[in-house]
C-alpha cells in the first residue's frame, strides 16, 4: 500500500522527527540536552535501556542512544527531566565483554529549575523498580 500525503503545515503545529541515533563511534562524541525518556526497548531479541534527549535546537530536536554498561550506572530514570551531559570518552581496554571493549563515559545531571516537583505526578510503571 502507498503511503498517503502527510498533513498540511498549520500555524502553531509543529511536526514531530523520530529522534536521530546517536552512535558512540568517536571519542571525545558529546550531547547535551534534557533526559525526556529512558524505556526499555527489544534489540535483537534483548531488552536494552533506550534514552531520548531534547536537545533544544531544531535539528535534530530530539537524539537517542542505547545504554552500555557504563552509561546505565551512571544514567538512570532518576535523572529524568534533568539536563545531562553525555561525553564518550572511549573504551577501557581492561574490561572485555566477547569481541568488545567497554566504552567509558562522562556523565554530567543538573536539574532543571522550572521543572515542577518530582512526586507531583501519577504513578506508572517506569516507578515501579521491578
Amino acid at each position: 500500500m502507498a503511503l498517503k500525503a502527510p498533513m498540511e503545515k498549520e500555524q502553531g503545529w509543529e511536526p514531530q522527527q523520530v529522534p536521530e541515533m546517536q552512535q558512540w563511534d568517536k571519542p571525545g562524541s558529546m550531547i547535551t540536552g534534557k533526559l525526556i525518556s529512558a524505556t526499555r526497548v527489544e534489540v535483537k531479541g534483548k531488552m536494552v535501556l533506550q534514552y531520548i534527549i531534547a536537545t533544544g535546537i531544531k535539528s535534530p530536536a530530539r537524539i537517542k542512544f542505547l545504554a552500555t554498561y557504563d552509561l546505565a550506572q551512571k544514567l538512570t530514570s532518576a535523572h529524568l527531566g534533568m539536563f545531562v551531559r553525555v561525553k564518550y570518552l572511549g573504551e577501557d581496554e581492561t574490561v572485555k565483554k566477547g569481541d568488545n571493549f567497554m566504552k567509558v563515559f562522562d556523565v554530567h545531571v543538573k536539574p532543571d529549575p522550572n521543572a515542577p516537583p518530582r512526586d507531583s505526578g501519577p504513578i506508572t510503571d517506569e516507578d515501579i523498580p521491578f
